[in-house]
């Protein structure tokens, strides 16, 4: 490996802590978002206030998408390198990453759609405005199923090739139970799970992109390469 390729893994590597960093902010800006069971008037008027800071909120978290997909794309190259064979479980990790986005970045645009229109002074009908939002947060909840595949994945396939410590495949495979659990807000209409709850608003996304932080500086360490890689038997 060249100084140069060896550098650019690193970089790709790094582009965790960069989805990490963006949508941090991205979802901070707005602020704490209504919940599943509050007044279609109080949803509406976060919508109203908040016009710009969700606009510009969206923009980043597409940014941050960006560099999501880059780094699903950099752990499962550095995923496959370790298991050898056909890389099932590396593949299965990157379709789950990518769905994951794909979702969250719908339920974002749903929520922008709703923030652009009322911004501009037209007056939806409340039962509009509901639906809407209830679909954004459909999309975010389906979007923790995913999530969870590729949470489950890569923890099972680093586990069993020795490309990732046991802190992580350990930390991964609860992670993708918490990501399993955020989709309650399916259904939930009240407490900690339901949508704009505390568990779907802090917990599944914290814990999620925590992780991804703390893998993207161990392949950063060992340069994108695992330290084993084992032959099929």
């Amino acid at each position: 490996m060249t100084v140069a390729d060896a550098k650019g893994r690193r970089w790709d590597a790094a582009t965790g802590i960069g989805f990490a960093i963006f949508t941090a902010v991205a979802f901070a800006i707005p602020g704490t978002p209504p919940k599943a069971d509050d007044p279609i008037a109080k949803i509406a008027t976060f919508f109203t206030d908040h016009r710009k800071d969700i606009l510009v909120g969206n923009f980043l978290l597409g940014i941050g998408a960006l560099l999501f997909i880059w780094f699903v794309g950099t752990l499962r190259s550095y995923l496959r390198s370790g298991e050898g064979g056909e890389g099932r479980l590396s593949a299965a990790a990157f379709g789950g990453g990518v769905a994951g986005i794909a979702l969250l970045l719908v339920g974002a645009g749903v929520l922008n759609a709703v923030a652009f229109e009322l911004a501009k002074g037209s007056q939806a009908a409340p039962q509009v405005v509901r639906a809407v939002f209830d679909a954004s947060t459909a999309f975010f909840a389906m979007a923790s199923f995913g999530f969870a595949a590729f949470f489950a994945a890569a923890s099972c396939s680093g586990a069993r090739s020795g490309a990732l410590p046991p802190w992580a495949y350990w930390s991964g495979s609860v992670i993708a139970v918490i990501q399993v659990l955020g989709g309650l807000a399916l259904f939930a209409t009240s407490g900690a799970f339901e949508g704009g709850g505390a568990f779907a608003t802090y917990v599944t996304p914290i814990t999620g992109t925590l992780w991804v932080v703390a893998v993207s500086i161990l392949m950063m360490t060992r340069q994108a390469v695992p330290p084993v890689a084992r032959a099929e038997p």
